[in-house]
């Protein structure tokens, strides 16, 4: 039967336990070492670094604090809706309008305002040198969307 090594905790254990003894005898002398000359609390790395990181969460906190004073009184609660550019696809009237619905809206066409049809389609800008930023309702092939008036790419469709 092969023999058990002991687990690294065991052996942390056994360690601690047999250097228990000495730690308060080394506490005692720097004690009286630090009554005869108080600057050496500073030079104890044990008292310095625990100073070190109090002093670093304090900072935290007082950044925190000043920046939350530089708010404004009321935060402005986050968007429900999205302005909608729409175009009218009746030849006769070709109005241009905007609709503010929410974010998922997806119900086109909408009633125009203008000629009282259900003609609105969503408008997209179409930058091309042709175009030179005219508001198109854009044309779908495959996958992809295209502008109707010099067939310049849009982009993806969801």
């Amino acid at each position: 039967m092969p023999v058990q090594t002991e687990s690294k905790r065991a052996e942390w254990i056994a360690a601690l336990r047999e250097g228990w003894p000495g730690v308060r005898v080394r506490f005692d002398e720097w004690k009286d070492t630090v009554r005869e000359n108080p600057a050496l609390i500073w030079a104890t790395p044990a008292v310095r670094y625990p100073v070190y990181g109090i002093g670093a969460l304090l900072a935290v906190w007082a950044l925190t604090w000043a920046v939350g004073q530089l708010q404004p009184p009321e935060a402005v609660p986050p968007a429900e809706t999205a302005d909608f550019h729409v175009l009218c696809t009746n030849p006769e009237c070709g109005h241009h309008f905007v609709i503010n619905e929410e974010f998922d809206f997806d119900d086109f066409p909408v009633v125009c305002p203008k000629c009282k049809k259900k003609t609105g389609q969503r408008a997209v800008r179409c930058a091309s040198q042709t175009c030179r930023g005219r508001w198109v309702v854009p044309e779908k092939r495959g996958d992809e969307y295209y502008c109707p008036y010099c067939a310049g790419y849009l982009g993806k469709a969801d």
